[in-house]
């Protein structure tokens, strides 16, 4: 008579651990699935399959390892494997020109973490060998780390190596509050449920130190109630130490918000539109405990505001409470994340997110990054950026720039790019009335009197300097200013004129005519910076 099988009361102790682990409970159900076949295997109703498990990692908080700790208590119990010990692969080969597979017949753990992209795998060409591999180590469980942000991609590469699936997801709103309750009740300190909410709205990191410290005070002064002035208190203890750095920057220029700042922005009618919509649509689903990705991509020609719309980004979030504000407004040149020696590339990555987190990272020219050669430092970046995108997609907005093709380029490049971009933002040409615009607006802070004479031929060279190749927009009008203010010098001091601040006609001429030649010759700015 086949025996009925269900899970017993060890069985559900385990199970119950992963309701304390953020990221991971939902794989409750998948591992009282193998708790269950376990129980048919070894009543001989079923063998359809092993315990190798393929987990989608989209998380960088060291969950991976929670989570087959867990798992390994039921493998042990159930004499699957001999012990409960994990050993990560590329942590013991020191050479990618080995095979990482032939140091798994040497190892004493049980359970063997492989990730292709920090071992730089290729499945394709080395499925052989760890099927091989697989086959000569039936007392070992394989967890192949899916990073690849290419959904079913590892999947379809090692479906037949693995039969289970798990996720690990990146921590949400929802999880930072049960993270809380768990730690308070089962320290059983009473607490206000809606107190909670604005106290875990913070990086999970500091969530968790934030935790410590209460529960230390309230052991320390015995208390069993953890009241919303301690929480607060508490929470602006660990933001405001954060955001020592940039109050020296918010006080040069407190009086204007970021709101403003868009507004008397020149032209990008559209691009304050859109703006606007992103900011309510953030806003929104942030409410609904649903914080989308908050990742750009900004697409067009060079001086068309992109930059400057990037750091109203950085402000306005922070005025919003979007971002933490806590973080810089970084800005490098795509090539700036490719490091010159093998394993440098990551932690440069790494580096300059952290610098930027709860700001703004505007990578221009990302398209720099672009590269054919698989494993090379340029793929590398490119993987551990979007890896990063995903660790830290609630609390920094990455934003990748350059000309509208070469963006698209890079973006096919990986499809990870895809799903971690949510807004693409194309930045058009300023017109000729534009760029006299700034033109104005740059005299005018720099207290330059500017002769009405001067209008009509700004207007005409900014026309014809418009179907220049790569023209250079708001860069192009600076440098032309720059270029009419040397001029002006020159006929200041030659004519012993008492009016330094004023801007003639002939100034204007005498700048235009200097770039004129490198113009028609090179069909680009001659003087761009």
């Amino acid at each position: 008579m086949v025996k009925n099988c269900k899970l017993d009361v060890e069985d559900e102790e385990i199970l119950n651990e992963l309701d304390s682990l953020c990221g991971v409970v939902q794989n409750k159900d998948v591992l009282k699935d193998m708790i269950l076949y376990t129980k048919l295997k070894q009543n001989g109703q079923v063998n359809f399959g092993n315990y190798n498990i393929i987990i989608r990692n989209d998380s960088s908080y060291q969950l991976l390892n929670d989570l087959i700790k867990v798992c390994a208590k039921i493998f042990v119990k159930y004499n699957i494997i001999s012990n409960d010990k994990i050993c990560c692969l590329d942590k013991i080969v020191n050479s990618r020109r080995d095979c990482p597979f032939d140091k798994i017949s040497g190892i004493d753990e049980s359970i063997i973490i492989i990730n292709e992209r920090k071992l730089r795998i290729d499945y394709t060409d080395e499925l052989d060998t760890l099927k091989r591999v697989i086959n000569l180590s039936n007392d070992k469980i394989f967890i192949f780390e899916d990073t690849n942000f290419s959904e079913g991609e590892t999947d379809a590469e090692l479906g037949e190596l693995a039969t289970w699936r798990m996720t690990i997801e990146k921590i949400s709103l929802e999880d930072k509050l049960m993270y809380c309750k768990n730690k308070f009740e089962s320290n059983n300190l009473k607490y206000k449920k809606q107190d909670l909410k604005d106290f875990a709205d913070v990086p999970f990191w500091t969530l968790k130190n934030m935790v410590i410290k209460i529960l230390i005070e309230c052991k320390s002064k015995n208390l069993d109630f953890v009241d919303k002035q301690m929480l607060t208190k508490t929470k602006e203890l660990f933001t405001n130490n954060k955001s020592k750095r940039t109050s020296t920057k918010k006080s040069k220029n407190q009086e204007k918000g970021a709101k403003e700042e868009l507004g008397e922005l020149i032209g990008l009618s559209d691009i304050k539109g859109q703006m606007g919509k992103i900011l309510n649509y953030i806003k929104l689903n942030k409410e609904r405990g649903k914080m989308p990705t908050l990742h750009m991509c900004f697409t067009g020609n060079p001086g068309t505001g992109k930059t400057s719309i990037a750091r109203i980004i950085g402000k306005l979030f922070e005025e919003e409470k979007i971002l933490s504000g806590s973080g810089d407004f970084v800005e490098i040149h795509g090539r700036d994340l490719v490091a010159k020696y093998v394993g440098w590339t990551a932690q440069k990555v790494h580096d300059t997110v952290e610098k930027a987190i709860g700001g703004v990272l505007f990578i221009d020219e990302a398209y720099s990054l672009i590269t054919n050669e698989k494993g090379s430092f340029e793929d590398e970046a490119i993987a551990t950026l979007i890896k990063e995108m995903e660790d830290h997609r609630d609390e920094i907005c990455i934003i990748l720039a350059g000309y509208t093709n070469e963006m698209k380029q890079l973006l096919k490049q990986n499809p990870g790019f895809e799903s971690r971009i949510q807004f693409t933002i194309n930045f058009p040409d300023y017109n000729e009335t534009e760029l006299l615009s700034i033109f104005t607006e740059l005299c005018k802070k720099e207290h330059y009197k500017l002769a009405s004479s001067c209008n009509e031929i700004l207007l005409d060279n900014f026309s014809k300097a418009k179907n220049i190749d790569d023209f250079g927009n708001g860069r192009y009008v600076r440098n032309l200013f720059e270029k009419i203010k040397f001029e002006q010098a020159d006929r200041i001091v030659k004519t012993n004129s008492k009016s330094i601040n004023n801007i003639n006609k002939i100034d204007v001429e005498n700048a235009i005519t200097s770039i004129t030649p490198d113009v028609k010759e090179k069909r680009v700015i001659g003087f761009a910076v």
